[in-house]
């Protein structure tokens, strides 16, 4: 029976396709990449390590990036010597498939909930639009978003340019702080830690 081959291929791939594992040109392992509220659109978070250095780095996307696959096991992939904070760990596939928003929400204080509800109320509305509004009318019959509209309602729907970008950025800034509010709540989300009660 002949033994699993340890040679590596070298492949060049899109950023966001980067996989554990894989080890760049510099000879530096990729340990994670991430799309999340704090990457820039278009965007990806690369965990790095090289030796005893780790480094992160935002590249783009789309950028075709070479790389060896295939010579290393996970097992041989840097570990972090000590375990992950809870404020940094990420939910496992069974936990965001079972995850119960009623219990979530039953754990959060009454200002933690005012907090987040005024957050998603501000995400559901400023943010649930984007993509509605367009310059001409014909950007907005061909939208996805808004073919389906009367005609009255189609006209409502022409804006400005400035106006449009300025709804854009506010339900990308809206859904940034949803996302970076939730971060630090996540151990208590899932129930990873029990909440301290409050006297």
């Amino acid at each position: 029976m002949l033994a699993p081959s340890k040679q590596s291929t070298f492949v060049k791939v899109p950023a966001r396709h980067l996989l554990r594992g894989d080890v760049t040109g510099s000879g530096e392992v990729v340990l994670s990449v991430s799309i999340g509220a704090k990457t820039p659109r278009g965007m990806v978070d690369v965990l790095l390590q090289k030796g005893e250095r780790r480094r992160a780095a935002i590249w783009n996307a789309r950028t075709i990036i070479g790389v060896r696959r295939g010579g290393a096991t996970l097992e041989e992939v840097a570990q972090p010597e000590t375990e992950i904070p809870l404020s940094d760990r990420l939910p496992t596939f069974h936990e965001l498939a079972a995850f119960d928003a009623g219990k979530a929400w039953d754990r959060l204080s009454a200002e933690q909930q005012r907090e987040i509800g005024v957050l998603a109320l501000r995400f559901g509305t400023v943010g649930q639009c984007e993509g509605y509004f367009h310059e001409t009318i014909e950007g907005v019959r061909k939208g996805f978003s808004s073919s389906h509209w009367p005609p009255q309602v189609q006209a409502s729907a022409v804006w400005p340019r400035l106006h449009i970008e300025l709804i854009e950025s506010a339900a990308q800034a809206t859904f940034e702080a949803l996302c970076e509010h939730f971060d630090p709540l996540w151990p208590q989300l899932f129930g990873w830690h029990a909440r301290k009660e409050v006297k």
